[in-house]
Order: C-alpha cells, then structure tokens, then sequence
C-alpha cells in the first residue's frame, strides 16, 4: 500500500497497515514448519474462525487487538460466543481485549472462553506498584471472580456456563 500524495515513509504505511501480502495460507505453510499448537490472534467472526481451523490453527483469540486497528471493530465479548459456537470444539477459543474485572471474565467464561488474557489492568499494576501492583490486580481480580461466582451459586471455575448470563 502506499499513499502517493502524502509525504509519509513507506515504512510508516506498513507498519500501520501491513503489507496485504498474510494470508491464511501462512497458517498453512507454518503448520508444515511445526507441530506446536497455533494460535490466532484477532478473530471476531464465525467464518474467520472456521477459515483459521481449516488453516490448521489450533486455537482462536476472540480479539479486537484493543479497538486500536479498526475503529469500528465489535467488541470481543459481543464476538465470543457466536464464534465458540462455530468453532464447536475443534480448536480451544480464548478472549482478550477489555477484560478489566473479574465480572469481565466470569462472563467471558460463561459465553464459552476455555481462557481469558489480561492485558491492561497487569500493565497498569506493573506501572503504578511494579511487581507488588502486578500481584495486587491478579488479586482483586481473583477476588471479583470468586464473590462474583459465588453471587451465582457456583463453587467451581467448572460450574460457569451460559445459563448464568441474562440475555434480552
């Protein structure tokens, strides 16, 4: 891609749109290169996600890689369990992006995520108390999740499903 009447490096350009030249196939070819699992980042769509099996990825991250690549990009945990549905088992399916409470990830585990990723809310804790704020955000989460959890009447991460969600 390029951008002939701006004066902005090419570099610039790929660095923030890429090259165009990823395609599925490369799933393909780094399937023939390794039999250690792949997993694909910034799936928000059914089809997306059939197309990364039938690639050969072994696993999807429901993501919108923080809202910073396309603006109008869904929100991952509104994406999650239309894609958990089509993946139906075949590949593990994990979320990132807006998890900040340990709400976010009981609901993230109820709409079918084998795993919830934490970005953010542990970079802010690394920022503000180093390894101590780390320790502290992995705490209130744990502790949000265990009151949040036990609010539904479940004891186990094994007891979470889609039964405890309100849907309208």
């Amino acid at each position: 891609m390029s951008i002939p009447n701006l004066n902005i490096p090419d570099i610039i350009v790929k660095q923030r749109f890429g090259t165009g030249s990823v395609t599925w196939t490369n799933i393909e070819w780094l399937r023939k290169l390794t039999q250690l699992p792949i997993i694909c980042k910034g799936i928000l769509s059914p089809i997306d996600a059939e197309l990364a099996i039938k690639y050969g990825a072994n696993g999807i991250i429901v993501s919108n890689h923080g809202g910073r690549l396309i603006d109008t990009a869904p929100p991952a945990i509104e994406c999650l369990e239309d894609v958990v549905n089509a993946v139906d088992g075949r590949a593990e399916v994990f979320v990132d992006t807006g998890i900040r409470t340990g709400t976010d990830v009981l609901k993230a585990l109820a709409l079918g995520a084998r795993a919830v990723l934490i970005g953010r809310p542990i970079l802010y804790g690394l920022a503000c108390g180093g390894q101590d704020g780390v320790r502290r955000v992995l705490d209130i989460l744990k502790r949000e999740l265990v009151y949040d959890m036990a609010c539904c009447g479940l004891t186990s991460i094994d007891q979470i499903n889609k039964d405890i969600l309100y849907k309208h």
